[in-house]
């Protein structure tokens, strides 16, 4: 568990009552219930006079004060700092003591909620100490290259996701907040943004994977009250809320997160057991400070950390069977696939006890997690609903990716939420497969059916519309669970981009080991601040071609989010279907998976916004060092082409 020494709270995860001891358990390991991320309280009327960022004026008080309280501004503080606290380790039953930059006073970095047609404005206020060495390179007294990660306290913040201005003080990744500087970020979320899952976190070129490592990432939900109608879509929200058993925004959050937190001994030398993983004394303090040795390709999987939920090691939930839950997975982490299963523990599970080894951890889903599979009903892919409910028992998450599931347990008893990686499918290094946390299920009811279970659940939240919309949502959940009236944006058609007359852009992602130091590319070139890789224009839809020449990288684009129109195969030639494509085809996301043999086309509306943006790797140690690209979106002159920008 991470904990701020001070204690935190915060919602009861499931929404239910913990019921841990009626359960029993197949661990001797200290209870840890789970809990969900504390809200974070946005300001009150008018702004305090500490907290004012440049920009205020003599109007302020007032005006803003009323924006505040008729809900058309709401306003956030978020410090950043470095918080003492702890981390439970399965391999020695005992806390370790940690120091990691964080959002506020708690290491879990607590969830913010907006809503359409809503003007956020969050300060941000860098609270870190300067670093006496930062932009230079100690060793050689020279400033360090673009693509060597540095300036570790150095950051600003990116809003994961969210269909909004990439300029100014919106969500612009290219400004540098050094330690001491405080800069207000205004988020002009427009009426018809979808409602849906997103996250913030840092983006700081160089110091992206250890502020992310260390923490510093939480939830943004922006909440959803629009019913369909016959000539509009709606929000999910309106459909699930009324028949969820944890109905609380904030209780559905599960932001998943890997702390590599290291100890080092007075020489600099990683602290480690004489089976190689990293070990804390009780007198050191972990800490995500050697970006060397925190985040080399196999440093997790050696480590002997474990994936977090919401802040807690191997934590335990409460639920009831017959329920239905709805969970918004945020995969936080910077570089480890997590393939997430929920299954029942075995009739005949022992005990174990602590997890001194890799063959430990893996021997303990072995034996534990032996029983039924608990179906994932996914309703929305990176915050934006899906065509059609898409069912699965393995739900592969990779770095940046959000997925939105519906599930009821069947029965009561105890279950297992792990991870099932084998190491196969792995962005970074390899892992194997390690129990995250369980799930206490207490209760009479049985549920033999949970796909009719969810469908009837979704004509229950159907039931207060009226008229033709009833008829047609109805029509679609009793014809394949079809989400027709829900999904946000319409399919970009081989029409709208004949229309557009732009080229394909091919991207290539590589990492060149034949070089030294090793280069992070995309198309061959490492990142250059000072370039514009591709220039594109408003009102055009365009299709992307993805690849990769080595190893999987997740491909992230910021702004406007792409709809996936088809992945194939390189060695069959056919369309990949299953494993990491499994129903991804016709999904609308801002990140995805490329697989060194998957040829990936998706297509993507420049709508609304103008100015510059990246696109990156989201491994975040692979964007550090150079695996990114700043793109524009620029007016179109009167013949249709792109205006250049500036004076001219």
């Amino acid at each position: 568990m991470v904990r701020n020494l001070n204690g935190w709270g915060g919602a009861t995860l499931l929404g239910t009552s913990l019921l841990l001891a009626a359960c029993g358990s197949v661990s001797a390991e200290p209870t840890r219930p789970l809990q969900a991320p504390a809200l974070l309280a946005p300001e009150g009327q008018s702004p305090r006079d500490q907290d004012k960022p440049q920009g205020y004026n003599l109007l302020s008080m007032g005006a803003l004060g009323a924006a505040i309280q008729q809900g058309r501004e709401i306003h956030y503080i978020l410090p950043i700092k470095y918080t003492d606290g702890t981390i439970y380790n399965p391999a020695t039953g005992k806390d370790d003591k940690v120091r990691l930059r964080s959002y506020g006073d708690r290491f879990l970095a607590p969830t913010i909620l907006m809503e359409p047609g809503q003007t956020v404005r969050i300060s941000l206020s860098n609270q870190l100490p300067a670093e006496p060495t930062c932009g230079i390179d100690p060793s050689t007294g020279k400033p360090y290259p673009t693509n060597q990660p540095h300036c570790f306290n150095n950051t600003n913040l990116h809003s994961h996701g969210l269909w909004v201005s990439p300029t100014g003080n919106s969500d612009n990744v290219l400004l540098n907040i050094e330690p001491g500087v405080n800069f207000q970020y205004e988020y002009n979320v427009p009426e018809d943004h979808p409602a849906g899952t997103f996250w913030y976190h840092p983006h700081k070129h160089g110091s992206t994977a250890m502020q992310v490592g260390s923490g510093m990432a939480g939830a943004l939900v922006i909440k959803g009250n629009r019913a369909p109608t016959t000539l509009s879509n709606g929000d999910l929200d309106t459909l699930l809320q009324p028949v969820l058993a944890n109905a609380d925004y904030g209780a559905q959050v599960m932001l998943i997160q890997q702390i590599p937190y290291a100890c080092f001994d007075q020489d600099g030398k990683l602290e480690t057991a004489s089976n190689g993983e990293w070990v804390c004394k009780d007198d050191q303090i972990g800490k995500v400070e050697n970006f060397k040795v925190q985040f080399d390709p196999n440093a997790w999987s050696q480590s002997g950390r474990f994936t977090m939920f919401n802040g807690i090691v191997r934590p335990q939930m409460a639920a009831a069977p017959g329920q239905l839950y709805r969970w918004r997975l945020i995969h936080a982490g910077v570089e480890e696939t997590i393939n997430l299963r929920i299954r029942k523990v075995g009739a005949k599970a022992p005990k174990t006890g602590l997890l001194k080894s890799l063959k430990a951890v893996r021997q303990e889903v072995t034996n534990t997690c032996t029983g039924t599979d608990v179906t994932q009903y996914e309703v929305a892919t990176d915050g934006l609903t899906r065509p059609a409910v898409y069912a699965k028992t393995v739900n592969n998450l990779q770095p940046g990716y959000r997925s939105d599931i519906l599930f009821v347990l069947p029965e009561a008893g105890r279950y297992c939420v792990y991870d099932d990686s084998d190491g196969t499918d792995q962005v970074a290094g390899k892992d194997n497969p390690k129990i995250i946390g369980f799930i206490d299920a207490v209760g009479p009811t049985k549920v033999p059916d949970t796909t009719k279970f969810v469908q009837d659940k979704l004509l229950q939240g159907a039931s207060s519309l009226t008229g033709p919309v009833k008829d047609e949502v109805v029509a679609g959940i009793n014809d394949g669970l079809k989400l027709t009236k829900y999904v946000p944006h319409p399919t970009i058609t081989d029409a709208e981009i004949k229309q557009g007359g732009q080229p394909d852009i091919p991207i290539t992602f590589n990492i060149n080991v034949k070089v030294k130091p090793t280069q992070f590319t995309v198309n061959g070139k490492e990142y250059d601040p000072a370039v514009v890789d591709h220039t594109l224009i408003l009102g055009t839809a365009q299709q992307w071609i993805l690849k990769s020449d080595f190893v999987n990288h997740p491909f992230h684009i910021h702004v406007n989010p792409f709809q996936v129109v088809s992945i194939i195969n390189k060695t069959t030639g056919q369309e990949w279907t299953d494993g990491i494509y499994a129903g991804m085809k016709g999904t609308w996301k801002d990140t995805l998976i490329t697989d060194p043999n998957a040829v990936i086309t998706i297509r993507t509306r420049y709508a609304r916004y103008i100015g510059e943006f990246v696109l990156h790797c989201h491994i975040l140690d692979h964007e550090d060092q150079g695996m990114m690209q700043n793109v524009q979106i620029v007016l179109p002159d009167r013949n249709g082409k792109a205006m250049p920008m500036g004076h001219h």
